[in-house]
């Protein structure tokens, strides 16, 4: 059966607050550390005057190699705790999860998502376009700049220490290097295990344990150009707003901050939107809802499930691709061919042994 995406208020599906089963950082070399070496604290200097453009010579881009969903599978093998009390119906990125919550309102990005399902979990690994691969080709030198600025805004209101200062401009920028923590939630009744980048927390203590991560709020941060017009306002709560809201929601994390900078990558002021402004701003005017975000996530989670409820096959990949100008479903098809897999051989030995 196709799935439509669906505009249609519906009651929200059942969604149990994430809990944090996990952490690791990744290194400039994209490689996995134990621990929580890349954690970072909120640290809002009081004067705001933030060039983002200073250290971009020394800039360190992110090594342009697809690790699929490598880190996942590298915790799930070093805690067999964690795959012991839980049984997942899916184990993904949270970046995977945004993107299908926010399918029924796009209309130019387009997705391509692979299944596979190996010992009743099945496992989602979102795989790069043609599009997408055009559009990296594309950019200019000044779309690579703004790209940038998000990573060095970050440079400026975060420390490494909970009582230290943000480096700001005397830190080089490492892309690759991230913090990451493991959630597991259930959506619609299925059991799910991903894995998502933090821009850090506020504490004003060491955070050096899981149990300590659990008791602090989680921060996400954003920069944007201030909006100098009311259309470019209203472009925002359209757009940029809804991935906002999606990220945060799927994290538990109530309240972004967001630097506002001009177009010479000036930064004065630094602002926070709760993600109930975001929601209530987007309702006023019919942008989007994130209940139809919600149960396009559910639909497409439960369509999944019931795709591949006789099969437990690493090497039997499930294709899943949306592009809303070539039709208005998400297409699917199945590949029986092990160049396809993505589960490493050391996960499958593992697992195999494990159960």
């Amino acid at each position: 059966m196709d799935l439509y995406p669906s505009l249609d208020l519906k009651p929200f599906p059942k969604f149990s607050r994430p809990e944090i089963c996990g952490a690791f950082s990744v290194d400039s070399n994209l490689r996995f550390q134990h621990g929580m070496e890349h954690l970072k604290y909120l640290s809002i200097p009081k004067k705001v005057d933030f060039d983002l453009n200073n250290g971009e010579d020394s800039y360190v881009e992110k090594p342009d190699v697809d690790n699929k969903i490598n880190h996942l599978l590298k915790f799930m093998t070093d805690h067999e705790d964690v795959l012991r009390s839980n049984q997942f119906n899916f184990v993904c990125f949270r970046g995977l999860l945004r993107m299908i919550m926010c399918t029924p309102y796009e209309y130019r990005e387009t997705w391509i998502i692979l299944a596979t399902k190996f010992k009743g979990t099945i496992y989602l690994c979102a795989q790069e376009t043609e599009e997408k691969k055009n559009e990296k080709l594309r950019r200019t030198d000044r779309d690579k700049r703004f790209m940038r600025y998000g990573h060095k805004f970050e440079n400026y209101v975060f420390a490494s220490h909970p009582h230290g200062e943000a480096p700001g401009s005397n830190k080089q920028v490492v892309e690759a290097e991230e913090f990451c923590t493991m959630f597991n939630t259930k959506i619609g009744g299925m059991s799910v295990l991903y894995g998502a980048e933090i821009d850090g927390v506020i504490s004003k203590d060491i955070v050096a344990t899981l149990p300590e991560l659990k008791k602090v709020p989680l921060v996400e941060v954003k920069v944007k150009r201030r909006e100098s017009n009311e259309r470019q306002i209203q472009n925002f709560y359209r757009y940029k707003a809804r991935n906002f809201w999606c990220q945060s929601f799927l994290v538990g994390i109530d309240k972004v901050f967001v630097g506002l900078r001009n177009d010479n990558g000036i930064v004065n002021e630094v602002t926070s939107y709760t993600l109930k402004e975001l929601s209530d701003q987007a309702k006023q005017k019919n942008y989007w809802h994130g209940t139809v975000c919600m149960n396009f996530l559910n639909d497409f989670l439960h369509k999944v499930m019931l795709d591949m409820k006789d099969i437990d096959d690493p090497y039997t990949v499930f294709k899943y691709q949306w592009d809303a100008s070539k039709c208005d479903y998400v297409s699917c098809q199945k590949i029986c061919d092990k160049s396809f897999c993505f589960l490493t051989n050391e996960f499958i030995q593992f697992m195999n042994n494990l159960c």
